[in-house]
């Protein structure tokens, strides 16, 4: 009883087999480490999501798969074109080659006729008017409304340059009436260094029978440069 009569309150007394134990908190070092990992993380995304490069979806993906695969089967398309074309061209040079071949034994071969060719024309009888382009020969034949022509023409030295003209033909003779009447046939171009065979057909009036046939070549200003009449062979 205390002194004024009241109850006293019981005073607690800890017992000598209990353990007083103060709750401990986590460290304020690692929650700092904690929230720094969490910003860093965070900071992280935004920056991929903001500036990094964009992900792609599925379909996306797949479709960039095809444009690969189209631009390899494309890519393997131009180089079958450029192994088939590195064929042909080196089938070309080949070609070319052996013709260039064929050419050089060609020249080798027509060399000696080239010389005979010469000697032949060291031959031939000059034209008898003289000058320095001549006929030195010609043959005509008139058959079945044709007057079949073959005129040699020749040149003296020098023959360097090439002479450029026209060989014009007119034709004296008679119809089958009796009329005389004289022909001036289409001009005929000619070119030639030393000589030239000048060959062709001319058709004539039917009925027409040609007697003689005078040969003109001109230069190109019109200028006679040789002359000649000649007969004409009968069948």
């Amino acid at each position: 009883m205390g002194i004024f009569g009241g109850p006293k309150r019981a005073v607690f007394k800890p017992s000598v087999y209990e353990t007083s134990k103060r709750p401990r908190r986590m460290p304020r070092w690692l929650m700092l480490l904690m929230f720094g990992v969490v910003l860093g993380a965070g900071g992280l995304l935004f920056l991929q999501t903001s500036y990094g490069p964009k992900r792609l979806t599925v379909l996306e993906s797949q479709q960039l798969t095809n444009e690969l695969n189209s631009v390899t089967l494309e890519r393997q398309r131009l180089r079958a074109q450029l192994d088939e074309a590195t064929r042909a061209l080196e089938a070309e040079r080949a070609s070319r080659d052996k013709l260039e071949s064929d050419l050089v034994q060609a020249r080798q071969a027509l060399e000696p006729l080239r010389k005979e060719l010469d000697l032949f024309a060291d031959a031939m009888p000059a034209d008898p008017r003289g000058g320095p382009l001549g006929v030195s020969a010609a043959n005509f034949d008139s058959q079945d409304g044709q007057l079949a022509y073959h005129v040699l023409l020749m040149r003296e030295p020098p023959w360097d340059e090439t002479f450029k003209g026209v060989m014009q033909l007119t034709v004296e003779g008679r119809h089958a009436n009796g009329r005389y009447e004289t022909l001036m046939l289409d001009p005929i171009p000619v070119s030639l260094q030393r000589y030239e065979h000048v060959q062709g057909t001319a058709p004539l009036p039917e009925g027409y029978s040609a007697r003689r046939v005078t040969v003109r070549v001109f230069d190109p200003n019109e200028k006679q440069q040789a002359m000649r009449i000649l007969i004409v062979r009968r069948p």
